[in-house]
């Protein structure tokens, strides 16, 4: 059988690395999206003739198993839900259809911090307890569903602190104003999405060495401070920053990106350096990163569309 996996939300900040390495690796790749005649659905047709666009959604059964077919290797990554099981449902479905159809290996993206042994404390507040949740239980169906699985365990997104994300992640930072809840010496272990690309690619391309695994994805691990140092250096503009106090938190107790920044302290270290680069894979600088993504840096120039959250959320989950 030759070499095709299908992609799951192809167009998301995932997906789009996810394709382009595989297709640079010599895998037929099938694009699962919501519409093929988007903008960014059309894009991905730039890494080649072997992506083909295939039209679904992990709600829908029939054009899950109408994509699958032919594909010997399942990427999978998800938006995490807060409000039902809709994220483990969609799973079960897309395993029973992997099993038939003969998928040979799955990897599954969640986050590296299911790495630490005590995740679900961590993540006990119940702003957030429920996407972590989902993420746990979807590494459990995975890992039982009789299929050769990895678990892709990224760190934080360098994405959160450029546009389109940023406006909902860090308000203010888009005119020169880093209100946060880390400390200035926080190394967080910090991924270049194109990266999971790449270590997705390595994996498919060594599945015996990577079944029944989990592998941290982390890029570098970088301080707070030296990271407003990068964005400085590649926008040219000088960051106002400013650390919430005890009680400024405890005003924002209902603020889920507030309380995702303070528990960043407990998964520091989380992922071990020395273990990710010994995979091999190139990894990417937040340096590199911010020069690759020049035009999605703030503080910018000029105006851009301020996407609201609810907006913003919308358009991630149609990836």
């Amino acid at each position: 059988m030759s070499k095709t996996a299908l992609v799951i939300r192809a167009t998301g900040s995932q997906g789009k690395g996810v394709v382009k390495h595989l297709a640079k690796s010599g895998w037929n790749v099938h694009a699962f999206v919501p519409d093929p005649s988007a903008e960014r659905a059309v894009a991905l047709k730039k890494f080649g003739d072997s992506v083909s666009l295939h039209k679904g959604s992990l709600d829908d059964a029939a054009s899950v198993e109408a994509a699958i077919k032919g594909c010997n290797a399942v990427f999978l990554t998800q938006m995490p839900t807060w409000k039902d099981d809709s994220e483990t449902r969609e799973a079960r479905m897309l395993l029973d259809a992997a099993k038939a159809a003969g998928v040979r290996h799955i990897a599954v993206s969640t986050q590296a911090g299911l790495s630490h042994p005590n995740v679900e404390q961590i993540f006990a507040n119940p702003m957030i307890a429920p996407s972590v949740a989902g993420k746990i239980a979807v590494e459990k169906l995975v890992s039982e569903c009789d299929i050769p699985w990895t678990a892709l365990r990224p760190g934080w997104f360098n994405t959160n602190i450029t546009l389109p994300v940023v406006d909902m992640m860090y308000p203010g930072l888009s005119d020169g104003k880093f209100i946060n809840s880390y400390t200035p010496d926080l190394r967080i272990c910090t991924v270049d999405p194109d990266d999971i690309g790449a270590f997705t690619a390595h994996v498919f391309d060594h599945p015996d060495q990577y079944a029944g695994r989990s592998v941290n994805i982390v890029s570098e691990e970088i301080t707070v401070a030296d990271i407003i140092s990068e964005i400085e250096r590649a926008s040219g503009k000088t960051i106002d920053v400013h650390y919430r106090t005890e009680e400024e938190n405890n005003k924002e107790a209902g603020n889920p990106f507030v309380i995702g920044q303070q528990l960043m302290k407990d998964l520091e270290g989380v992922a071990d350096m020395d273990e990710v680069r010994s995979h091999g894979v190139p990894l990417t600088t937040f340096r590199q990163f911010l020069e690759n993504n020049k035009d999605t840096v703030v503080p910018r120039e000029g105006n851009h569309e301020r996407l609201s959250a609810d907006k913003l959320l919308s358009e991630r989950v149609k990836a």
